[in-house]
């Protein structure tokens, strides 16, 4: 691993100390903030993605409360504030204006709410919005509010042995930089397919499950990043393909308990990423 990229994985994973030190112009201040799409930074997970000249390193802290549970035909309520620091490096002579290679660090917050509503049984619908703000550490510093709100929903098909699961999800998000350089909105709809498998061995002294999942995103209008020439970084439609682990009782890890853990791949036109994942996002 060069030095380089070591640079770029503490940046992203302390955040006190996400700096950095840039010393462009303002067009290439604006070109900087197109690279990077604020929503996706934020909502993407932990991990690793690359789109066009830009190559990110995102970690992202769930944290969330448990206001009510979900119990008993009863509505549940959480409250979310996940936190999102990314270091980015931005190959900006790919894009045939600049001759430069520069490493930028961003840190978000994106507060919200979800309520947990018992359909039926096996059906369980997850209205949420969430809405917060961005900044970059540049000079000067860039500052971007983004939202995301809609409604997910999950059924468990019938059967114990293997369990199948399918996810919806439809909602709208957006950012918009404080400056006025760059905004976005964006409609999403998501498609998703679980199925789990017991494990042969046990894993932390219970039995353990084995979990494969394939996940279609729509986005409309396009998911933009940086567009020198129409079209190039436009994303219509992504995929993501996941391995986990799922086991009998939760493992506790720097403060967050997760009873899944794994690794999804995502991929799309000019986009490439591994995401560490604790759950299927529905």
């Amino acid at each position: 691993m060069t030095r380089r990229y070591l640079r770029r994985l503490l940046a992203a994973t302390c955040a006190a100390g996400a700096l950095v030190s840039t010393g462009g112009r303002a067009q290439q201040k604006i070109e900087e903030a197109t690279l990077i799409n604020w929503w996706y930074s934020a909502t993407f997970g932990t991990g690793f993605y690359k789109i066009g000249p830009a190559v990110a390193t995102v970690v992202r802290l769930p944290f969330s409360y448990r206001l009510l549970e979900m119990e008993g035909g009863t509505v549940g309520v959480n409250l979310l504030a996940p936190v999102t620091v990314a270091a980015y490096h931005l190959n900006l002579h790919e894009l045939n204006q600049f001759n430069l290679h520069e490493d930028v660090a961003a840190a978000s917050v994106l507060p919200g709410a979800e309520v947990e509503i018992p359909m039926t049984e096996r059906w369980r619908l997850k209205p949420f919005a969430q809405a917060g703000m961005g900044t970059e550490f540049t000079d000067p510093r860039l500052v971007a509010s983004m939202y995301t709100g809609g409604v997910r929903s999950l059924y468990r098909f019938p059967g114990n042995d293997y369990k199948v699961s399918l996810g919806n999800s439809l909602f709208v998000a957006g950012y918009r930089i404080r400056d006025a350089s760059e905004r976005q909105n964006i409609g999403v709809f998501q498609i998703g397919l679980n199925a789990e498998t017991p494990w042969t061995m046990d894993l932390w002294n219970g039995p353990a499950y084995f979990n494969t999942h394939l996940i279609a995103t729509s986005y409309r209008s396009k998911l933009a990043f940086a567009n020198p020439e129409p079209g190039k970084l436009a994303v219509y439609r992504e995929y993501q393909v996941g391995f986990s682990f799922r086991t009998a009782r939760p493992v506790s890890f720097l403060g967050f308990g997760a009873d899944t853990l794994g690794l999804g791949f995502r991929f799309a036109n000019n986009v490439r990423g591994v995401t560490l994942y604790t759950e299927f996002p529905f």
